[in-house]
């Protein structure tokens, strides 16, 4: 008797162990960094727009992905939507000139958008986005000529939104990574410190261009925005108390290029898996005093929409309760949420599930 009584007091302690591992959510310090990347709130990308890039070069590259021009309208919609922070993926290097110089119109065409989602009340992101398709390569070999020319871009960037208020955010690249290498999204040690070698380069040049840069908000990313813990926990963090650190997480993923149907409901295991991804992040930088926003995540699966919603609430909910904010992936085709040719949302639940509202 006294026997199989301590196998069910082991038993249940078992259990009681297992459940406090799954819902304890300790306080992050509450540093500016982790105060406002959590009012940031939930986010939407603006994909496959001023992202786009294609060779030869199109006359357009902000259409040639197939969205249409970004309008006035399509921003007041992202609002009304409940969505409260735009990030802006922007690609630089068919605009740029032989000596690294931004074509002033393209230039121009992104102040416009950044300036609706301003007067529209919500935040804007601006990156380097889709440059590692061509001199933003992650290894050593490339790393002085990536280093200058990531400078450059963004000492012009910063130079020409440098009265901008803390509103605009800056983000130094995107998924820093060597593309077509056979490691390409799992990265190395090389490919690392590379990347912390970038963000720095980045960073000092956003800082030293004046304005009101000196103390602009900044997200900085590691190899390839993994949530691989090899390589999210190598990032460096700078002696910043203004950086915060950009993630992309898309759940039930083997890798960043394959992506989960939601056929199924949301598993006790996959709640449990998406927990322990959130607390790692919140261990590595939240409880140290450093922002998190998950940047990108997002399902293609629209077959499902009951299940997608399911995923999408369990996400965001227990990224906020983290304190992180959460940016969802639109690239206007398959992961999309907002119809952007007849301006409509085109999977409400979905939106409410990722705005609370």
């Amino acid at each position: 008797m006294t026997s199989f009584l301590s196998h069910i007091a082991a038993l249940l302690l078992s259990v009681c162990t297992a459940l406090s591992f799954l819902f304890v959510f300790p306080p992050s310090p509450q540093t500016e960094s982790v105060k406002f990347a959590s009012s940031l709130g939930a986010g939407w990308n603006l994909g496959n727009t001023f992202d786009a890039w294609r060779v030869p070069e199109p006359d357009d590259t902000e259409t040639c992905w197939g969205n249409p021009k970004t309008t006035k309208e399509l921003i007041s919609l992202i609002k009304q939507s409940g969505f409260e922070t735009v990030r802006i993926p922007v690609t630089w290097f068919q605009h740029l000139d032989s000596d690294g110089n931004i074509d002033s119109e393209w230039l121009e065409r992104v102040n416009e958008v950044v300036g609706w989602v301003l007067d529209c009340g919500m935040n804007a992101v601006l990156n380097v986005q889709h440059d590692d398709q061509d001199w933003l390569i992650a290894n050593s070999e490339n790393e002085e000529r990536a280093c200058k020319t990531l400078a450059s871009i963004w000492a012009q960037i910063a130079g020409r939104f440098k009265d901008y208020d803390e509103r605009l955010i800056f983000e130094t690249m995107n998924e820093p990574r060597v593309v077509g290498a056979q490691d390409e999204w799992e990265g190395n040690d090389e490919g690392r410190a590379v990347v912390n070698r970038l963000n720095l380069a980045a960073l000092r040049a956003i800082r030293e261009s004046g304005g009101k840069n000196a103390d602009r908000y900044v997200f900085i990313t590691g190899y390839a925005a993994s949530d691989l813990e090899e390589n999210f926990t190598a990032i460096e963090i700078p002696d910043d108390s203004r950086v915060m650190v950009s993630l992309h997480y898309y759940p039930g993923t083997a890798h960043r290029s394959e992506f989960a149907d939601c056929e199924k409901k949301l598993t006790f295991e996959q709640r449990r898996d998406i927990y322990k991804k959130l607390r790692a992040f919140y261990n590595t930088f939240s409880k140290n005093g450093v922002g998190v926003c998950i940047t990108e995540f997002g399902w293609t699966d629209r077959e499902h929409i009951d299940n997608l919603v399911e995923k999408a609430d369990y996400l965001v909910s227990t990224a906020k309760r983290f304190g992180f904010c959460c940016f969802v992936w639109d690239n206007g085709l398959d992961f999309g949420v907002i119809d952007r040719e007849n301006l409509t949302v085109a999977y409400p639940a979905y939106a409410e599930a990722i705005t609370g509202k």
